[in-house]
Parts: C-alpha cells; sequence; structure tokens
C-alpha cells in the first residue's frame, strides 16, 4: 500500500511538472497580439493576458503615444472601436493583420512598434484608472 502511495504522489507529481513546463512555453504569446472585435480585448497570443479597448474612454489624454505612432487621433463618439480598426488597419499600412476563424471575431496582430504602443498605452490607462 504504501509503495502504490509514492507511485500515485511521483506520477503526480511528475505529471504536474510536465504540465508546468508546457504552460511557460507558450511560443505563440511572443508572436502575436489577438485582438478579440467582440468584446474589445487586446491579447498577448491566445492567452489570458490581455487588455482592454474600452478604458480608454476615460483616459483620453492619455492616447498621445498611439495617436502619434500611428499618424492620427482616436476618434469618437465610439472611441474603442476606432482603435480597434486603427489596430486592424494601421493607416500607415505598416502591417497586416489576418482574421482567425470563419466568422472574424478574433484578429492576430504582429508585435511591432505601434501594436506594442498600443499594448504599453492601455496598461498605463488601466493604471491610472485602477491602482
Amino acid at each position: 500500500m504504501k509503495r502504490l502511495s509514492l507511485l500515485t504522489a511521483a506520477l503526480a507529481l511528475g505529471g504536474c511538472v510536465n504540465l508546468s513546463g508546457a504552460l511557460k512555453d507558450d511560443s505563440g504569446a511572443d508572436a502575436y497580439y489577438t485582438l478579440d472585435t467582440r468584446y474589445y480585448r487586446f491579447c498577448r497570443g491566445m492567452t489570458p493576458n490581455c487588455q482592454d479597448l474600452t478604458s480608454i474612454v476615460s483616459v483620453r489624454a492619455q492616447l498621445r503615444p498611439i495617436e502619434h505612432i500611428y499618424g492620427r487621433a482616436v476618434q469618437g463618439p465610439n472611441y474603442p472601436t476606432d482603435l480597434a480598426r486603427m489596430i486592424i488597419d494601421p493607416p500607415d499600412g505598416s502591417y497586416t493583420t489576418e482574421a482567425m476563424g470563419s466568422d472574424g471575431r478574433y484578429i492576430r496582430v504582429p508585435i511591432n512598434r505601434h501594436t506594442d504602443t498600443v499594448w504599453n498605452t492601455l496598461d498605463s490607462a488601466y493604471d491610472s484608472i485602477y491602482r
């Protein structure tokens, strides 16, 4: 009985070790962002590490870095929708995006200077509202 308990514990521990290694190795998270066009979430790859585009409504003054790099202002009345359109189709044509799936809800966006600026600005906006 003692051997069975040790074997079960060893297998369980081995499974946890393998699982934790797999969770840390998400190469997709380093390759692209994902934009959810229904809920306006901008995520690293297909991970739960996301920023909320709707947070920009409360912090319009903090959008200057995004507006500067994209070369135009984020316009209302629906600021999150306009920002999503800028991300999907940059005014300067500096990168291309790709729809994921057949419904077009998720858009694969490359990681670059433009999109990193969006990510960092959204992060700062969130911090200024909630922290």
